[in-house]
């Protein structure tokens, strides 16, 4: 099953920062793809929405390049989870590798992943497909000038590696990024100098490094609770097409014991019998409201067999029938 990518809202304050930094107004941005002025709501958002956000500080800011702009405008330290993980390690190396196991807190797209290759080292950033090219562009510089400030300016970068084939000029990202890039590669990635993973860290603390961690994972075990419950709900929808969406034929489609999926949802404090009837509420509320969809054909869509159990349901969930509540929504 493809699931949804999500990023967190953590990964675009500071974009917002830039653009407040560069003198563009980060509202406008904002509001051209729907969100509300005064910053990003907290949670975690479509990857998908990174095109649009992206297309849309391109023209506020006028920047063909805009990842590459914003990237000089990005604040060294953003306050994250994973950069205090960093400063309370012994060393840089022993914070980037603590930081790796956790990455997945700032997108599902960072399949991050360390390699020691001689002299250098490379931090592979993953793929990233379906991504506008000034996403990874503004990443690479926010890790390169990160990555500077943590190890007090004795990080150096050799070389930026970018999937697309298409960007900007190479004296630009040598101006940024302070190295050449490739493009074309087969993964995003930053190759460096492999020496400066051993640099003490001066605010190395070990009972802040376990406290760090310890919050780490219970969010990381938030967003795999979050992931779980969309994931469901996603199958659900697909599956009552079929007039199915039992727990087992869910839990087959997720490769896991039926037993172990309502395990893991009690564990999410959900139950599956209320997902499957969330998603007929919901569902049945939208096709009323905003098609002029028959009323035999939602009860198909939404997975019941007669219309009578159908208006037994829904006069249930609402405290009225379907026609009285499409009439009353649609006056």
């Amino acid at each position: 099953m493809m699931r949804d990518l999500t990023d967190d809202v953590a990964l675009m304050r500071p974009v917002i920062d830039a653009l407040r930094a560069s003198g563009t107004d980060p509202d406008r941005v904002l509001g051209r793809v729907g969100l509300p002025p005064g910053g990003l709501p907290a949670g975690r958002f479509p990857h998908s929405a990174q095109v649009l956000f992206w297309k849309a500080a391109a023209e506020e800011c006028g920047q063909e390049h805009v990842g590459l702009y914003l990237a000089r405008h990005l604040p060294a330290f953003h306050g994250l989870l994973l950069e205090y993980l960093f400063l309370s390690s012994e060393t840089f190396g022993d914070g980037l590798r603590h930081a790796l196991r956790y990455v997945r807190l700032l997108s599902d797209t960072l399949n991050a992943r360390l390699d020691v290759q001689g002299e250098l080292a490379v931090l592979s950033l993953g793929q990233m497909s379906d991504t506008t090219r000034h996403f990874p562009e503004m990443l690479a510089g926010a890790v390169i000038r990160l990555f500077d400030a943590l190890t007090e300016g004795d990080f150096i970068p050799h070389e930026v590696r970018l999937m697309h084939n298409e960007g900007a000029p190479e004296d630009l990202y040598e101006e940024v990024y302070g190295c050449p890039v490739r493009l074309g590669a087969d993964s995003y990635a930053l190759v460096f100098d492999a020496a400066v993973l051993g640099k003490p860290s001066r605010h190395a603390a070990p009972e802040l490094l376990r406290m760090h961690e310890s919050l780490a994972r219970r969010q990381l075990a938030e967003v795999e609770r979050l992931d779980l419950v969309r994931q469901v709900r996603e199958l659900i929808g697909e599956l009552l097409v079929d007039s199915g969406a039992t727990l087992e034929q869910v839990a087959a489609r997720l490769n896991m014991p039926p037993r172990r999926l309502r395990e893991r949802l009690a564990m999410a404090g959900v139950r599956f019998n209320d997902l499957v009837t969330d998603y007929r509420c919901r569902l049945a509320k939208e096709l009323l409201l905003k098609t002029d969809e028959r009323i035999e054909v939602i009860v198909e869509r939404t997975g019941f067999s007669e219309p009578s159990t159908f208006y037994r349901a829904f006069k249930r969930w609402v405290g009225e029938t379907p026609v009285e509540f499409r009439r009353r929504g649609k006056g």
